[in-house]
């Protein structure tokens, strides 16, 4: 009996892994996310189910996020119920894999495309205009043009497919540059990057 007490006393001793808090006093279990730019915005979405980590502990914000996880972060931060429409699919998506009822629910709404071989390319890491893109298709703001064009980055030109995006992004207010006064639109994004653009349309929208 003393054995099992002073087995129980040691267990309840023993320290769990704590909370981490982050400035503004969101509370998140990630441990590498401390003092990164997007850490208010990864915990916001964590918080409303949004986001997970790749492990109990991290979040990988660096890492690049592929276009799957892009769609499925853009649909869940928008509260959309999502279901398989079978006769959306794409020749490179299939029913068994995590992300079909997202990728086929998308195009089903006409969110997304894909390619013009008929793929969606779902383990691609999504670049920076395709995500903002493809955000911006999912929150349903469809009725702009490119209208008197004037780019407020180096790289980003009128004549480019996602002008029209990027000119959204600015108005709503939901992008920001390089400090060189770039937008850097074929990067690949990021998990923290792609935290930020979500939580930014959220709070638009919302």
């Amino acid at each position: 009996m003393k054995k099992l007490l002073s087995t129980l006393l040691f267990t309840l001793l023993i320290p769990t892994a704590s909370a981490e808090l982050t400035v503004s006093g969101c509370e998140h279990p990630f441990i590498d996310i401390a003092g990164h730019f997007a850490e208010d915005e990864i915990c916001f979405l964590y918080q409303n189910g949004v986001v997970e980590g790749y492990s109990e502990r991290n979040f990988s914000p660096d890492t690049e996020v592929t276009r799957a996880e892009f769609l499925k972060i853009s649909l869940v931060n928008l509260g959309y119920t999502v279901y398989s429409v079978q006769s959306a699919s794409f020749t490179d998506i299939a029913p068994g894999e995590w992300y079909y009822p997202f990728v086929t629910f998308a195009r089903s709404k006409g969110f997304v495309s894909g390619y013009n071989d008929g793929s969606f390319h779902p383990n691609a890491p999504i670049t920076r205009a395709e995500a903002l893109s493809m955000a911006i298709q999912v929150a349903g703001i469809t009725d702009y043009e490119v209208y008197n064009f004037e780019s407020r980055f180096s790289d980003v030109s009128g004549d480019d497919w996602f002008a029209a995006a990027v000119m959204v992004g600015i108005e709503y207010g939901i992008i920001e540059g390089y400090g060189d006064g770039s937008f850097r639109p074929h990067n690949n994004s990021t998990r923290g990057e792609a935290s930020v653009l979500s939580e930014r349309i959220w709070k638009e929208l919302y």
